[in-house]
């Protein structure tokens, strides 16, 4: 194992990821002479989840880190999915709608790679093995981190400044521990290694989880499964559903190949899918690192992202229900702006204060912001001294959300456009 040091006098960043938020990171790092940085990415190439694996198999000594199926779209219009510095997704004039492929959205990522020049500061099949700090006589910390390469198993060790933690949160499937599922007979799977219908061919499947990936996955297997349950706990879908889709309430208990639901009724299936969401988890981070997880709300971090007891690390794209590529942006900046000393933190007991779990509010759903996300976006605009987000995505987002509310089945049809005044309009075909 080798020990690498730099003395050149400059801040060091390490950037764990090199999906769409460590790609964001690492495009404003290298805007910024005065800082050395490195990115590690254990797959071979940029674009995180955003990578389709056809086998969705774990592979040797290597978990698969995608949850892309082969017919995803975009629940979200590319207008708004953009970084606000590279306004290039959905720029095509002859796209009729705004829903792009995943496909289109890791061309996109490998192009906002190749633009900011950044494929140099990305160590490719490098794992990030552990992270850990040191504090001097002086408290001043320094991050200790150790890598390995996925492709001879050679290990180093190396010295940080500051921590940028991108590694996403869809590769860890959350499953629900439900009464009785040890009797199942049949198939049970998540959404995470869900890849295509045509297994399911005339089957009889049970969606658990109705979001988005609920939601998409149900109607993805609807073209190929002879009937598709979607059940959930939440308010009921005020949309219509295709016509072998039928939505149920959330399951009480499972016996054999019935699932009895809560509202006294039951249904018999083939298969299960949990589209249930995922656990935050980062591995590399020593105890000493002071993060915790529990139910997915991550503590102590400041704004969501910010570890308070080692304000030199950042996590970035903890908060959920969001447009993310923009608030990777808003995120990065502040920090950034924290590295250079032109924002400062508030005293810790503040800190604190602002990650307390609100009342009322699930630990599951911590750091959920939904319509918050944009005073929190501006929020970080104005601490870091920088500019806010433009008001179109703001404004796309509400008018997406009421006609995605509206008609599930037909919204991915619809186009966002941003006229040349800044008018956001929704064309529905």
């Amino acid at each position: 194992m080798t020990t690498i040091k730099t003395t050149n006098g400059k801040k060091r960043v390490c950037v764990v990821g090199a999906g769409a938020a460590g790609l964001c990171a690492a495009r404003h790092l290298a805007a910024d002479a005065s800082l050395e940085f490195c990115v590690f990415e254990q797959a071979n190439d940029v674009g995180g989840t955003w990578i389709y694996e056809e086998d969705a198999k774990s592979k040797e000594n290597q978990q698969i880190h995608s949850s892309m199926y082969k017919n995803l779209r975009t629940n979200l219009p590319s207008t708004i999915m953009n970084f606000p510095d590279y306004q290039t997704m959905g720029n095509q004039d002859h796209q009729t709608s705004s829903c792009l492929t995943h496909q289109q959205v890791l061309g996109y990522l490998r192009n906002y790679t190749e633009h900011f020049n950044l494929r140099n500061f990305i160590e490719f099949n490098t794992k990030v093995l552990q992270i850990r700090p040191e504090i001097s006589v002086d408290k001043q910390t320094c991050w200790q981190v150790t890598t390995e390469n996925i492709n001879d198993s050679v290990r180093k060790n190396l010295e940080f400044d500051f921590i940028m933690v991108c590694n996403g949160h869809y590769f860890d499937p959350k499953i629900p521990n439900l009464s009785g599922i040890e009797s199942f007979p049949g198939r049970i799977s998540h959404s995470h290694l869900y890849r295509k219908p045509d297994g399911y061919l005339g089957k009889i499947v049970f969606v658990l989880g109705a979001s988005s990936s609920g939601i998409d996955i149900g109607f993805d297997l609807s073209t190929h499964a002879s009937r598709v349950y979607i059940s959930h706990n939440n308010e009921r879908l005020s949309s219509s559903l295709p016509v072998n889709v039928t939505e149920l309430y959330g399951v009480e208990r499972i016996e054999v190949n019935k699932i009895y639901l809560k509202d006294g009724t039951h249904v018999i299936v083939d298969d299960i899918i949990f589209c249930t969401g995922y656990n935050y988890s980062f591995p590399f981070l020593d105890n000493n690192c002071d993060i915790r997880v529990d139910e997915n709300y991550v503590t102590p971090l400041y704004k969501h992202f910010v570890n308070i007891k080692h304000p030199t690390m950042c996590i970035v794209g903890v908060p959920s229900v969001i447009v993310p590529f923009p608030l990777f942006h808003m995120q990065v900046k502040y920090f950034l702006a924290l590295i250079k000393k032109s924002a400062s933190l508030p005293p810790e007991s503040e800190m604190l204060e602002d990650s307390r779990l609100k009342s009322g509010v699930k630990k599951r759903h911590a750091h959920k912001l939904a319509a918050e996300q944009w005073e929190y976006n501006d929020w970080l605009a104005t601490a870091g001294h920088f500019e806010r987000l433009p008001s179109f995505y703001k404004i796309g987002y509400t008018i997406w959300g009421k006609r995605k509310k509206a008609d599930l089945l037909h919204y991915k049809d619809s186009k966002l456009v941003l006229s040349d005044d800044g008018t956001v309009l929704l064309v529905t075909q």
